[in-house]
């Protein structure tokens, strides 16, 4: 692709990407919703306006998004903050991610007919969440509150908590499969994974902190930033590590040691074009073909994923004592489902080859559907907290 059409498919990304945003604002809808529709209707699956080769050329921008939506995540965790639900954001994580787990492994396994290992994987992976949409939603909705501060702590600590579940899961899975004993080697990795990323992430937050000593200037500190998102990015990917992790913990890091912690409001000055092609460039990625090839499989896995995210987050938030819109909302922000996600995937490709294809089917058609009902139980949620600001 030469640097023109390179040009060409950027002005179809933020043109028409702000287009679809504009056409599902005016029915009330989050503007994400828009970008991924828009990137659906682009994509090779309809009318390929954007291929696949040109996807892969701009997965930069992917790149970009990701790294800035985790470490603004980071930078609203700061523990003054969040002193008071803490307790709430632990229970919440916890109880979403067993009650997610036993739903979808008991409907895969008992009522779908999957075997127990394809079943166990699923159930695992399930657990997994994306953070880049309730950020963006939040951030267009203005959101601020108890109840947007548990979000964003919850949907911080899930992905964590669910790499490090999967990892327990897999081990079982693995030996079933098998038939071997369980080794503490199935374990390494993946706390390699969780561990190095917060080591990396931290180390980075601490360099962070020194550059803004002598960067103050707004302009300068966003390059800054931006660089710090590339550089973290780069990093982890090259040593297996996570990128949205180890920039979480940057963003961490710096909230809670620099006087300023609203210097990742510096980021505003261009979250917009970056969030529309991360999310464009998301829906252009999906597969429709996929989708509808295993529309049953994915109906049951969606309904009742979302049965357990909502289920385990309602008696996470009841058993910390939560205030009431946390209870009776939060649940409904927890459907999107991304990022980590085809992370997961890629692992099951890796060490579980022989099974992997109805895994990878299943998942990839459920991000399809849930990348585009995750940010409408995100504005519901949002909204009905009270938490939003009038529109």
């Amino acid at each position: 692709m030469t640097v023109y059409n390179q040009a060409l498919a950027l002005a179809f990304v933020l043109l028409l990407g702000l287009l679809g945003g504009r056409i599902v604002e005016k029915f009330k809808v989050p503007m994400v919703v828009g970008f991924l529709l828009t990137g659906i209707v682009l994509s090779p699956s309809l009318t390929n306006l954007i291929p696949a080769s040109m996807i892969e050329e701009l997965e930069i921008l992917r790149v970009l998004g990701l790294g800035m939506i985790a470490m603004i995540i980071g930078g609203e965790l700061e523990i003054a903050k969040l002193k008071g639900l803490l307790p709430s954001i632990l229970d919440i994580t916890l109880l979403q991610v067993f009650g997610t787990f036993a739903a979808v492994f008991s409907a895969m396994h008992f009522i779908m007919g999957l075997p127990l290992p394809e079943s166990l994987l699923l159930g695992a992976i399930s657990t997994a969440s994306a953070p880049a949409s309730p950020v963006a939603v939040v951030r267009e909705y203005r959101a601020q509150g108890v109840f947007t501060r548990t979000l964003l702590g919850v949907v911080g600590f899930l992905d964590a908590v669910a790499i490090m579940f999967f990892a327990i899961v897999s081990a079982f899975a693995g030996a079933s499969l098998r038939g071997i004993a369980l080794v503490p080697a199935f374990f390494l990795e993946p706390l390699w994974k969780i561990f190095g990323s917060i080591m990396l992430g931290a180390g980075a937050g601490l360099v962070l902190l020194m550059a803004l000593r002598y960067i103050k200037r707004k302009n300068q500190v966003l390059v800054l930033l931006l660089g710090m998102v590339f550089l973290i990015s780069a990093s982890s990917h090259q040593v297996g590590l996570s990128p949205l992790l180890a920039n979480m913990i940057a963003g961490v890091t710096v909230a809670n040691l620099y006087p300023r912690p609203e210097i990742f409001q510096r980021f505003e000055d261009i979250e917009l074009p970056v969030f529309l092609a991360f999310f464009l460039l998301a829906g252009a990625s999906l597969r429709l073909d996929i989708l509808a090839a295993n529309w049953l499989v994915v109906t049951v896995y969606v309904l009742v994923r979302g049965f357990g995210k909502v289920g385990g987050t309602f008696l996470g938030a009841r058993l910390a004592g939560a205030q009431e819109s946390v209870q009776k909302y939060l649940g409904f922000a927890m459907f999107s489902k991304a990022g980590v996600t085809i992370g997961l995937i890629m692992v099951v490709q890796d060490q579980f080859p022989e099974i992997a294809s109805t895994i990878v089917a299943v998942e990839l058609a459920a991000v399809a559907v849930c990348s585009v009902i995750g940010p409408l139980g995100e504005r519901f949620a949002v909204l009905s907290s009270g938490e939003a600001w009038s529109r």
